[in-house]
């Protein structure tokens, strides 16, 4: 096969990793509200009929607003928590802003004292289901930073392949060239001129 085939799909490979690369750093960065609704629990009823279901808000700058609410639910059959968690997951990293077993649909705001990742537990009983509302000011690419790894590697070996193909088609040139001029026919740089 034409190596110089390979040479424009290493270089084709190398722009796309390079872009991909770019919008792993990049887009995480890129915060603006989001709005997402849950349907509860996220987890099925153990025998005893209660579940916990754990909910996860990324990074909110400092100073920022977020609204949780709780919708359609046994009345008393919820618990809530809200409490600073630790990245990428709902364990809790401090102490919870807010606790309370609701009675009425219940929205509760607070203002983040510092640029961090919340966590919600909503204890269910009774099976009782719920809707819980989440708005909030955060990156919805939030995840793409675990694949910093997968985009360098990408990066590096269409880098690589964009490399070794570059010197093997210059040589598959000169060899097309010197079979030519064997055989007698004309190159294609005397037939340009």
């Amino acid at each position: 096969m034409n190596p110089v085939r390979w040479e424009y799909t290493a270089a084709v490979m190398l722009a796309i990793s390079l872009f991909l690369l770019g919008s792993v750093f990049i887009l995480p960065v890129i915060k603006s509200p989001q709005h997402a609704v849950y349907y509860g629990p996220s987890n099925t009823f153990n025998g005893g009929g209660t579940s916990i279901s754990g909910y996860y808000i990324p990074d909110v700058d400092a100073g920022s607003r977020v609204t949780v609410s709780i919708y359609d639910f046994i009345p008393g059959a919820v618990d809530i928590s809200i409490f600073p968690s630790q990245e990428g997951g709902v364990t809790p990293a401090g102490g919870p802003i807010y606790v309370k077993t609701p009675t009425i649909n219940t929205t509760e705001y607070f203002t983040s004292t510092t640029t961090q990742p919340y966590g919600i537990y909503v204890i269910s009983r009774n099976e009782s289901r719920f809707i819980l509302i989440v708005d909030a000011t955060y990156s919805p690419w939030y995840w793409l930073p675990s694949y910093n790894a997968v985009t360098l590697f990408l990066t590096f070996g269409s880098a690589v392949l964009l490399y070794y193909y570059t010197f093997t088609a210059k040589r598959w040139k000169n060899e097309q060239k010197a079979i030519r001029e064997a055989r007698g026919e004309k190159s294609e740089d005397e037939n340009n001129h």
